[in-house]
């Protein structure tokens, strides 16, 4: 209809009518690309917001791990200066070292042979985090929080990939749970498994201890409902990590990530 009253005012040489209808035109096609852009901008916030609710629960586990790490690191030290040092005893009779109780948790209650050496395993990183920052759900995120964010996680993978690398060390130091004879080139070989352990558990350990300064620096603001959620759960993870490590498990809450710093520093991390 409006192409053909343009082509009749052109025929009738109606320029004003021509440029009029030209401009109403341009309008029209501003007005529908606007409405479109609001409607893409608000559809991303909505998934912003939404993806940000999962990012909140995959920062909070990764808080957990790394607060379980080093709240152990101490009783770690311990447990391998004491098994250093039993190594070097001169002699080759070997009294065992049974370091964990049967049944004390999944893993030792379903291996044939006990545990020397415990150390945690869980799940870090955040794989919502790496698909939602592909599609570009956090483009409007500020861009030192989405860096500082993305620093986290890729530390996180660093301590899973670590973590891999102890468990299978620990798997070689289960025989000294036994009674045996050992002689000195076997011992040695195992101070150097022991060697290799402590460096890969220090720097585990290291690491988590910046992920709880960073995560703890982000000042994530939780609304209350999830805040008792998570106060339920973080009573759960600490008394599973008591039952495990004993004295060696320092419980912890979530007033760090929660409460305003003393600079007063606004939160920036929001869940409604």
């Amino acid at each position: 209809m409006l192409l053909r009253r343009i082509a009749q005012h052109v025929k009738n040489e109606n320029w004003f009518a021509v440029t009029l209808d030209f401009i109403i035109v341009v309008i029209g096609v501003a007005v529908a690309m606007m409405g479109q852009q609001w409607l893409s901008e608000r559809d991303q916030r909505i998934n912003a917001v939404q993806a940000e609710k999962v990012l909140q629960a995959d920062l909070l586990r990764n808080y957990f791990n790394a607060k379980e790490r080093v709240t152990v690191s101490k009783c770690r030290i311990e447990a391998y200066q004491s098994i250093a040092q039993k190594l070097l005893e001169p002699g080759e009779e070997w009294i065992g070292m049974p370091r964990t109780s049967e049944g004390a948790d999944v893993i030792g209650s379903i291996t044939a042979l006990p545990n020397l050496l415990r150390s945690p395993s869980r799940t870090w990183g955040s794989n919502n985090w790496h698909a939602e920052l592909a599609r570009g759900t956090f483009n409007s995120m500020e861009v030192d929080r989405r860096n500082s964010i993305d620093g986290i996680f890729k530390q996180a993978e660093h301590v899973e990939k670590l973590q891999r690398d102890i468990y299978t060390l620990q798997g070689r130091m289960k025989t000294l749970t036994f009674t045996m004879r050992i002689d000195q080139p076997d011992r040695f070989r195992y101070l150097d498994t022991l060697g290799e352990m402590d460096l890969k558990s220090g720097l585990s350990e290291l690491i988590a201890g910046q992920i709880v300064t960073r995560i703890e620096n982000i000042r994530i603001d939780l609304s209350p409902e999830f805040i008792m959620q998570n106060n339920e759960l973080v009573t759960a993870h600490n008394k599973s990590a008591q039952t495990i490590y004993g004295d060696c498990y320092v419980p912890f809450n979530l007033n760090a990530i929660t409460e305003p710093n003393l600079q007063g520093s606004q939160p920036r991390f929001y869940v409604a």
